[in-house]
């Protein structure tokens, strides 16, 4: 995986165009300036001034080697070359090796048509580009000064509507370059995504003008307050959206995110645009001003300073504090085992590979059974059972059935065998599989599910039943309430058949033993509940003052957001996937809960409740580092860990949040209200 601050640089150009003498003085400057510098430079073989090949050579060791050379009779105005063996191993040599990942900054030059054509190294250039597309959450440094340009931007707009303008394409842009991975399930969905959340970039650019020209309140605190209300906003309306937070980028800051056991990711979220604020409150308060002010403004400064500087810092010692006391009350709980294959969505949506898709998960079970110590439980991802396993549906009479019914139900049936006889005496089995059920009314209801099975083969008692469905992606809205609208909207999906699934009500709390004998309690989140702070609040949540489980469980199907698979191609990730990961750690950290998840096409992964990712694991072949884990195949054994502490956050969820909404809301309305004033003031003068 590449570092956080990596800059990977593809130089290319035309023929003596100066670019291999001005890339070379940019690597000396580069080296000079202490970067770590690493790939390939492309140099340029000549006789007699003409062009007969190139040299490629390693930038870290300087060796250099014939890459390409044009025969003696290829006429020389023609790009027609003969490549060389041992030129073209020395680039994949170089792309791969351990000093090119690790590096600063990475240079392949002429990354063109002579290199890449069915000739070259695109794939080792694929896997450089892949691990770069983290850039959303990999600059963290950068987000703490990331929003002065905008607001600066804003409250300086010669009118209200220009300063609309500048929110507006700010949010559009930002959302349309780290939502791109959207494109490969619906176009049209990711622009209408971006259309709607680039409006919350519109209303904080609205009231934080309204407050430097009317109020001018400092926005060392009025910044923070706007942010956190929209973040919070944008996590409950329609269903809720809360991706790419503030706070989020700071994943990596162990002691700077352990205040989310207090406030949520929030908090984060909060000190960061405090910082951001600072600086605006520098920059712009002198602005407007007559000399006298513009002293006394500095001078109000000092204060707002101290604040923000007693702020960062009590951040850091709490934080300290935090990860000190979880030496001493996290330990160490059940042996599990997470499952990842990488099953394109379009796979599984047509559906002639089903059985194909349980054996695959049904072999990498029984290699990891198989590995000492085993584990105690194994976990697939979401729906890759691909039958019903409900007690309802696996009840049902054949006779009462279809002739397709009759099949699907002999299918589930089968699932639902082998799974028994794959869990023993000591390994339980939880996996992800729909339930179908009948209504009261006799209408068919459908649900995305979680089944345990027992080490002794039975089936748990109790499922889970998703109960934060994807608007559109799951449940198309209005169902019961306005049947018409949901006809409508049902039409307008690519989806000729009714798809919707029903919501689950209330959490499940699953209970196993593990080869001690020890009874271990865990619940467990499906697809994006991971990512909801009050959804994973409820799963996670207290009873009689106690924790209700040990740890939790998500189990997702990213499929939808890799793109190849098709023949012979290979699956390629998106930074969906480490997004998803990444989001996931602040959960952990909120609820002070380990968290195992086991993803289809990745990332699988161990959490702890400090935040942190587990790097121990056994991993029989499959990827250590994070990035390296997408698309791939394989499986990761490890103990789960369990954290005796209560958060804050688990007892009072969102209240810090739902201030700073309140607060925003009220800022709002003073705004409108120094206005009105203002124009009676005129009205009186007139």
């Amino acid at each position: 995986m590449l570092p956080q601050d990596t800059k990977l640089i593809l130089w290319t150009g035309t023929r003596q165009s100066g670019k291999t003498t001005a890339v070379s003085r940019l690597i000396d400057c580069a080296i000079a300036g202490g970067f770590n510098v690493a790939g390939l430079l492309s140099l340029a073989q000549y006789n007699d001034g003409t062009l007969v090949g190139f040299d490629v050579q390693d930038i870290s060791t300087r060796k250099h080697t014939p890459l390409a050379r044009r025969g003696p009779q290829t006429p020389h105005h023609t790009s027609a070359f003969t490549f060389i063996k041992r030129g073209l191993e020395l680039g994949h040599l170089t792309l791969n090796s351990p000093d090119t990942h690790s590096a600063q900054l990475i240079i392949i030059d002429e990354f063109g048509p002579l290199e890449i054509e069915n000739h070259g190294w695109r794939k080792s250039v694929d896997t450089l580009l892949a691990s770069a597309e983290g850039l959303s959450f990999g600059w963290g440094w950068l987000t703490w000064i990331c929003l002065v340009p905008w607001a600066i931007a804003v409250v300086g707009a010669k009118s209200g509507r220009r300063g609309a303008i500048i929110s507006y394409a700010a949010g559009f842009g930002y959302f349309l370059g780290n939502l791109y991975w959207l494109v490969w399930v619906t176009v049209p969905g990711w622009i209408a995504l971006c259309f709607y959340l680039s409006f919350y970039f519109v209303l904080c650019g609205f009231l934080l003008r309204r407050i430097y020209l009317r109020r001018r309140w400092p926005f060392t605190l009025v910044l923070p307050i706007i942010w956190v209300g929209q973040e919070y906003l944008r996590s409950i309306v329609m269903t809720g959206f809360p991706w790419f937070f503030l706070g989020h980028s700071q994943h990596a800051n162990l002691r700077t995110i352990q205040i989310c056991d207090l406030f949520g990711v929030y908090g984060v979220t909060f000190l960061m645009a405090m910082i951001n604020g600072l600086i605006c409150d520098i920059l712009l308060r002198p602005l407007r001003q007559s000399e006298s002010q513009q002293r006394k403004a500095m001078l109000s400064a000092g204060p707002l300073f101290l604040l923000t500087v007693c702020c960062v810092l009590g951040t850091l010692f709490y934080g300290q504090r935090c990860l000190e006391q979880g030496r001493n009350s996290i330990g160490q709980g059940p042996s599990v085992t997470v499952i990842q294959e990488v099953i394109p969505q379009f796979v599984k949506q047509a559906g002639e590979s089903n059985e194909e898709i349980f054996s695959r998960h049904l072999a990498l079970s029984e290699m990891a059974k198989k590995t000492l110590p085993g584990p105690d439980l194994i976990v697939w991802p979401e729906t890759m059972v691909p039958g019903p396993l409900n007690q309802e549906f696996l009840s049902l009479e054949p006779e009462g059935l279809t002739e397709e019914g009759r099949k699907y139900l002999k299918e589930s049936l089968s699932y639902d065998k082998r799974l028994q006889d794959l869990t023993t005496k000591k390994v339980a089995l939880l996996v992800g599989a729909p339930s179908l059920t009948a209504n009261e009314q006799d209408r068919l209801s459908r649900f995305n599910s979680a089944f345990l099975y027992l080490p002794e083969g039975r089936r748990y008692a109790k499922r889970y039943d998703k109960m934060h469905l994807v608007p559109f992606g799951e449940v198309v809205p209005f169902k019961r309430s306005w049947p018409w609208l949901y006809n409508l909207l049902n039409s307008l999906t690519p989806y000729d058949y009714e798809y919707s699934l029903d919501a689950g009500t209330e959490p499940t709390v699953f209970e196993f033993k593990d080869s001690f004998g020890k009874i271990n309690r865990f619940s467990v989140a499906i697809c994006y509940e991971d990512v909801m702070p009050a959804v994973i609040r409820r799963l996670a949540g207290l009873e009689e003052g106690k924790k209700r489980i040990d740890f939790l469980l998500n189990i997702s199907n990213d499929g939808w957001f890799v793109r190849g698979g098709r023949g012979e191609e290979p699956v390629k990730s998106s930074s969906e996937q480490m997004q998803h990961l990444v989001i996931c750690k602040f959960r952990a950290v909120e609820n002070r809960i380990g968290i195992a998840r086991a993803v289809n096409t990745g990332i699988s992964a161990f959490i702890k409740p400090d935040g942190s990712v587990q790097k121990d694991a056994l991993i029989n072949g499959f990827p250590q580092g994070d990035h390296e884990r997408e698309a791939v195949a394989g499986y990761l054994t490890d103990k789960i860990y369990i954290d005796t502490r209560i958060s804050l956050y688990s007892r009072i969820g969102d209240t810090f949040a739902i201030a700073c909404t309140v607060l925003m809301g009220l800022l709002f309305l003073l705004s409108l209200r120094r206005k009105k004033r203002l124009a009676k003031k005129s009205d009186s003068m007139g």
